[in-house]
């Protein structure tokens, strides 16, 4: 068995827990919980220990160094990498008892292991040499009486033990190993010559490091030629994700996943306490509570003192704040902290000179065991030493929220109220989720606060609560706090503002009916001449009716806030708001360019975080649109990093995920997708959010051919409560998703709805152009291949269906995402008619401009179809095998199924025939080039210029001008006469 993580679970020689005596936290008390299936992360360390294995599989043994904290898996990295390499592994363990270290306990330790695992191996000389020299010396005394002469008998007991195969041996915990074992372990890595063995030595760089002759030591060895040094750091959040969810059974929250990542800091065993506390119901681990308690039973009262200080601050301390708080002399900090370092509990950051404990934990611990009066005169002391500093010091949003914190501890309710507004108000602009937290807790204490509080707007506070709310928490939650607030009458910004923010909240948590009333009600009030910070209003109006489909109204309310803050200096949050809704009202305009601009505008100037968020999301929308899926992923997934980094992610950031992921899929990233979509799959605060992350789901099982998933996933977008703008999302997934998995009458249904509601916005009618189109061209297709009548005016339909698109965005804007679903769709009409290889070229032409490599695909096996009903073979293979490249390279499962049945109906080979070898000295009689010769020979077996630019390594367009120089130099007018003069020229 095997565990993620922790030391050896299986000890040998049993030590009573109480003889142990380093920190007790660190004891090897874990035990192996941990299947060998759910390892995670390390994969640079088991390649790294893979290579060496294979080395000594040729006769090089090497050295490898292990170091790291205790519980971060260094022994179960091993147990790993000799799976993986399916060879044994032997360990010895070092073992302190009674302060001293056990002498050759490891080599008692791999005796043991090999006459279970290797009975036969007893009877060697080897062996028997080894036994009587540890059966004459009892491991609880001073050492063997002649350590050298077990040497060399160890040395040659290994190559028995390694036989035919690679052998991983090591000493483990080389830190509690005694004089002796320190020299068994540098013999042994020294006369390594040609056995096949990989030596390995774990410690903690912790211990190793404050122990002189240990650290010269590890110096010395790290120096030898085939030596290797591994330092094991904490997993990432990914990876303790996985692990949390192996030990759970089950995906936790990202909120508790982040928690346990913060306090256990990816330490395996910390993290496996974690979870183990968290199903319990308990804040600290009972196991790891015992044992740092035992540990901190050891030190003084001075000691602890000084621990319960550095506890209370809970950050990294200054000594001057540490002194300050304790009322002790610089002396006596010094030598409490001294004795707290030796004891493995505190350290000093090198970088800052500050105090911090070795290990969260720890901190919480010490600071649990406080007594309750002993924690509330703690903060008060801490507080004043911070109230007693320079203001110009506590500006920072984080410095007032440190103030407030200790104050509040500290029961000094009216001050801590007052410092907690004034924290939440400093960190508003930067960290919406540290600011909401300080306003609901000043909001509790706000009756308790006295005379202080009851001269202030309480609805002000509460209006601004639930702004913050929709952003950290839920919009739910920010709809509570808002009708809370218009208990107590309205806010300083007026009546029309209320209404319209609650609107906005209902609108966020789903509630749309009851969202157009309230925005319904605050235009009323502004139209009636209600006195209002009229840009505020207006802009919320601006996104109202952008949410609710109506693009003209939402650019006249945006015209109303550029008409009293032309610039963002006059109102930045307004001008911010109006200046990204009209972005998006340019993208239904058929004018996306343009609407990226102004969004971009709006993310430059945001000026606080839940603006920035929201403007960046609306950035991302605008790139998607205009066909410029890299940005749009790029965007969309800085948008998340920093919703996550200002707390805003509970909410905000399912949106930009299903974005990103959108782009990704467009772009033919499938995998890159899904781990996206699977990392943020808790993501769901927000409902407009999750029918993002639905539709992209929905599109990438769609594309990947898996249709009973991209079905659920559609009915899920079509479940989600929609506003009009998005109900243009839902019905393009319909459509688009069930055309893309050959469900043609589902696939016409929403393209049909999608065009008579979306005919006249410009980008969404050529989606839904191309979509009806292709589903009635595969319905007319079916028809006529069951002999059934098909209508015979319905290419022309069809065709003045895309001329009535073309004439809406006009030649200007027919470009981008329009323009390819437009070619694509006139493309379509012609397979009802006369067959044309040009229109699907120019349609698959369009898709890589675009970098969406499905729908190119699709449309070059159309091309091939057309090309060979024009007895164009030769284009017809070409572009057949091009369409099998892209799918096979995407994976995309349908259309792999719809080009062999290409194949076999239209008999074109799949197999790409490798370029004729042309004679050189004719070719240079013809004046061709070498390079030019090159591309002749790939001519002449029906390469495409993309097929030879990827061959060659060049340019679709230099291979252009390469075929053109051919055939101008070879006197011809085709490429089909260049490829019959090289058939002539080339070599049996």
């Amino acid at each position: 068995m095997s565990r993620i993580g922790g030391e050896p679970a299986d000890r040998n020689t049993p030590v009573s827990a109480s003889l142990v005596v380093r920190p007790r936290w660190e004891s090897e008390h874990v035990r192996d919980r941990w299947k060998a299936e759910d390892f995670v992360g390390r994969d640079a360390e088991l390649a790294a220990i893979g290579r060496l294995v294979d080395e000594a599989r040729r006769g090089l043994p090497s050295l490898l160094l292990v170091g790291g904290d205790a519980g971060i898996g260094k022994s179960t990295l091993l147990t790993q990498a000799a799976e993986q390499a399916e060879i044994a592994l032997l360990l010895g363990h070092g073992i302190h008892v009674g302060g001293n270290a056990i002498p050759l306990a490891p080599l008692g330790d791999l005796l043991r292991q090999v006459r279970r695992s290797w009975p036969a191996l007893t009877e060697s000389p080897h062996f028997e040499t080894l036994a009587g020299s540890l059966s004459s010396a009892p491991l609880t005394t001073a050492g063997v009486d002649n350590p050298v002469g077990v040497f060399v008998p160890l040395l040659e007991l290994l190559t028995e033990v390694a036989g035919d195969d690679a052998l991983i041996v090591g000493i483990e915990d080389l830190h509690w190993a005694d004089t002796a074992t320190w020299d068994l372990f540098e013999f042994l890595a020294r006369n390594l010559v040609n056995e096949q063995v990989v030596l390995v030595g774990t410690y903690r760089a912790n211990e190793v490091g404050v122990d002189q002759s240990q650290r010269r030591r590890v110096a010395e060895l790290a120096r030898l030629p085939n030596a290797h040094r591994i330092h094991l750091g904490g997993l990432s959040r990914d990876q303790v994700a996985r692990r949390v969810a192996a030990l759970t059974g089950a995906v936790l929250a990202s909120d508790v996943v982040d928690e346990i990542v913060e306090r256990g800091e990816g330490n395996p065993f910390f993290t496996e306490e974690l979870v183990a506390a968290y199903l319990s119901g308990e804040r600290i681990p009972t196991l790891l509570s015992d044992l740092i308690s035992t540990d901190l039973a050891r030190v003084g009262d001075g000691e602890r003192l000084v621990l319960g200080v550095i506890a209370t601050i809970s950050r990294d301390a200054g000594h001057d704040l540490v002194a300050a708080a304790a009322e002790l002399t610089d002396g006596e900090v010094e030598s409490a902290v001294h004795a707290a370092i030796d004891a493995q509990l505190v350290v000093i950051d090198p970088q800052t000179d500050t105090y911090r404990f070795r290990h969260a934990l720890i901190g919480e611990v010490v600071y649990t065991e406080l007594l309750p009066s002993e924690r509330r005169r703690l903060h008060l002391r801490v507080a004043r030493v911070l109230q007693a500093r320079p203001p110009g010091g506590f500006a920072s949003a984080s410095a007032a929220g440190e103030l407030a914190f200790h104050l509040d501890r500290a029961g000094e309710t009216a001050d801590a109220f007052t410092a907690l507004l004034a924290a939440a108000d400093a960190a508003e602009a930067v960290a919406p989720g540290v600011a909401f937290r300080h306003l609901e807790r000043a909001l509790e204490i706000w009756d308790e606060a006295g005379a202080v509080a009851s001269a202030l707007p309480r609805a002000d506070r509460l209006m601004q609560a639930a702004d913050l709310a929709t952003g950290a928490v839920s919009n739910q939650r920010g709809v509570e706090l808002a009708r809370d607030a218009l208990r107590f009458g309205p806010p300083t910004r007026g009546w029309p503002w209320a209404h319209e923010r609650l609107g906005r909240f209902l609108w966020g948590a789903g509630h749309l009916a009851e969202s157009k009333y309230e925005f319904e009600r605050a235009a009323e009030l502004i139209d009636s001449g209600e006195e209002v910070p009229a840009t505020a209003v207006c802009a919320g109006l601006a996104q109202a009716e952008l949410m609710h489909g109506n693009y003209e109204l939402a650019a006249s309310w945006c015209r109303r806030v550029f008409e009293v803050a032309p610039t963002p200096e006059h109102d930045p949050v307004a001008w911010v708001i109006a200046r990204r809704v009209l972005g998006i009202v340019h993208c239904s305009a058929g004018d996306p360019d343009q609407g990226v601009t102004l969004a971009r505008e709006a993310v430059t100037a945001a000026p606080t975080a839940m603006t920035n968020a929201l403007a960046s999301i609306y950035l991302s929308i605008a790139l998607v649109d205009a066909g410029r899926y890299e940005e749009a992923a790029v965007a969309a997934l800085e948008g998340v990093a920093d919703d996550k980094v200002t707390g805003l992610g509970p909410t905000f950031q399912s949106y930009p995920v299903g974005i990103a992921a959108e782009a990704l899929i467009r772009l033919g990233r499938f995998e890159s997708a899904g781990r996206v979509l699977g990392e943020h799959h808790d993501a769901n605060n927000l409902p407009v959010g999750t029918l993002r992350l639905a539709r992209s789901a929905a599109l990438l099982a769609a594309r990947r051919g898996s249709r009973a998933a991209a079905i659920s996933f559609v009915a899920s977008v079509e479940s989600r409560p929609t506003d009009g703008f998005h109900q243009a999302v839902v019905t393009a997934t319909s459509a688009e998703v069930h055309l893309a998995i050959g469900n043609w009458e589902l696939a016409g249904a929403a393209a049909e709805r999608g065009w008579e509601t979306y005919r006249t916005t410009p980008i969404w009618a050529a989606r839904f152009a191309m979509f009806s189109v292709a589903a009635a061209v595969e319905r007319a297709l079916d028809a006529q291949a069951r002999r059934e009548p098909v209508d015979p005016g319905i290419a022309v339909a069809l065709g003045d269906r895309i001329c009535q698109v073309t004439s809406i965005l006009g030649d200007t804007a027919l470009a981008g995402d329009s323009a390819a679903h437009l070619a694509h769709a006139a493309a379509t009409v012609t397979r009802l008619g006369g067959a044309d290889p040009e229109s699907w070229a120019r349609a698959g032409a369009l898709w890589r401009d675009l970098s969406d490599p499905w729908w190119e695909a699709v449309a070059r096996v159309r091309e091939a179809e057309a090309a060979v009903s024009t007895g164009d073979q030769a284009r017809g293979s070409a572009a057949l095998q091009d369409a099998q490249r892209l799918a096979s390279g995407l994976g995309a499962e349908i259309v792999l199924a719809e080009i062999a049945a290409v194949s076999r109906r239209t008999r074109l080979s799949l197999e790409t025939p490798d370029p004729i070898a042309v004679d050189r000295a004719a070719t240079n009689g013809l004046g061709l080039t070498p390079r030019e010769a090159e591309v002749l020979a790939r001519v002449a077996v029906g390469r495409t210029n993309r097929q030879i630019g990827d061959e060659l390594y060049i340019s679709e367009k230099t291979a252009s001008v390469h075929v053109s120089n051919i055939i101008r130099k070879l006197g011809v007018t085709t490429r089909v006469d260049a490829a019959a003069i090289a058939q002539r020229l080339g070599k049996a």
